[in-house]
């Protein structure tokens, strides 16, 4: 097991045994564990964990802390194909990137839902309005990401290639 597995062990231990409240604390509780991370190294394992913030409520107090929000890769596909046969407007790579443009107002959307599938081609995501940009490390890998997003295109759709 690597440092970040072992990391994102403990982050699901802690998480799941105790309540935590800010992104501090839960700092804090790795290096009372030995393990010593940035807030920007934090900030991604908590992203890739898919830890949310719940709002607990009491009957005198609200109170909020992270749980681990478990939807399936399964899950996630099935939106994608989903958004890719609703929405998608085009799709084409252009050197180390990929190019999504969407229907109006829904970039966002297929955004958030390529970050979750965590495809190893993708470093980062940048979206605006009706263009999701999809960041690459180089050509090879932006090929093989427009490849396995058209697997998600319905079988009429025309992109370039």
């Amino acid at each position: 097991m690597n440092k970040k597995e072992a990391r994102h062990q403990l982050i699901r231990s802690l998480i799941t045994e105790t309540k935590v409240h800010t992104q501090h604390e839960l700092r804090e509780l790795l290096e009372k564990n030995g393990i010593s991370v940035t807030q920007a190294t934090l900030s991604r394992d908590m992203k890739e964990l898919n830890l949310i913030k719940i709002n607990d409520i009491n009957h005198e107090s609200t109170e909020t802390y992270y749980e681990i929000h478990s939807i399936s890769q399964e899950r996630w596909e099935k939106r994608l194909r989903f958004y890719m046969e609703d929405a998608l407007v085009m799709l084409f790579p252009v050197q180390h990137q990929v190019v999504l443009k969407t229907l109006p107002g829904l970039a966002q959307s297929f955004g958030s839902i390529l970050d979750s599938i965590l495809l190893p081609e993708i470093l980062a995501t940048v979206c605006g309005d009706d263009t999701c940009l999809i960041i690459c490390e180089d050509n090879e890998k932006a090929q093989q990401c427009f490849e396995k997003l058209s697997q998600y295109t319905p079988p009429f759709f025309f992109s370039k290639r």
